[in-house]
């Protein structure tokens, strides 16, 4: 069973609609506690940008995190999807002898493929984040044909990189334990930058950037302390605080 001193709650659901929109509706219910809800499946998975994830019974750990206590809430939650993806890789590596990467801003990479993504979101009381919910969604047993069509070969899982029977609610106790006993790690903002471009997916690469309306080509050079992405565009460096590093010019 999942559990941790930190966490005050854990919801298991057998469907819902997301797990992050679950807490949402919940938020006033939740206020000042740490709620753990996973679900077996999710009808409206979301991804950035709203952008549909398929979140199919039986076949990932779809879950979300929400932050309530005081004591979660009082680190610098401005790096909170680049040190969510930092947890997720540290208890995948382990798992797999592929190559895992992390794609700017919160896609879990094996292999060049997508396998997990990580949405976050504040709520904030003046200037201050009075709650944070952090949607992670892990590909686990997925079999090529379970993707649809239009993400086939831009998909995979971790039983497709060699993991057998991997299990979600073991994977979610690992995930749920390493989050809450490392949160310090946002405090220190260059060293937490630093290790996430130790791992990022197409550092130092020619990368298709998308922001807006735009799409143009660059060096993707990493993120710096504020988690922005930065792209060289003829030997101009700009940092991106939204924008999307596209895996071809049809992704």
């Amino acid at each position: 069973m999942i559990s941790h001193p930190d966490l005050d709650e854990v919801i298991l659901l057998k469907t819902v609609d997301s797990t992050n929109l679950e807490l949402k509706r919940r938020r006033k219910e939740f206020r000042g506690a740490n709620i753990l809800i996973i679900s077996d499946e999710q009808t409206q998975g979301k991804g950035q940008k709203d952008r549909k994830w398929e979140s199919a019974a039986g076949l990932g750990l779809w879950m979300s995190l929400h932050l309530g206590r005081v004591s979660s809430l009082s680190h610098n939650l401005q790096l909170l999807s680049i040190y969510t993806g930092m947890i997720v890789h540290k208890i995948t590596v382990p798992l797999l002898n592929g190559d895992v990467q992390l794609k700017w801003p919160n896609d879990i990479m094996i292999g060049g493929k997508k396998c997990g993504g990580i949405l976050t979101e504040l709520q904030w009381q003046g200037e201050k984040v009075s709650s944070a919910i952090i949607g992670i969604g892990i590909n686990l047993s997925h079999h090529k044909h379970h993707f649809s069509d239009s993400i086939q070969n831009q998909s995979t899982s971790l039983h497709l990189e060699g993991v057998d029977n991997p299990d979600s609610l073991s994977l979610a106790h690992s995930l749920i334990g390493e989050f809450l006993e490392n949160l310090t790690v946002l405090d220190n903002k260059k060293h937490l930058a630093a290790d996430w471009n130790s791992k990022a997916y197409k550092l130092n690469q020619s990368v298709i950037w998308k922001t807006g309306g735009s799409t143009c080509e660059g060096i993707f050079s990493g993120i710096n302390v504020r988690g922005d992405a930065l792209i060289n565009i003829e030997g101009n460096l700009q940092a991106f605080q939204t924008g999307e590093i596209r895996l071809s010019t049809s992704a």
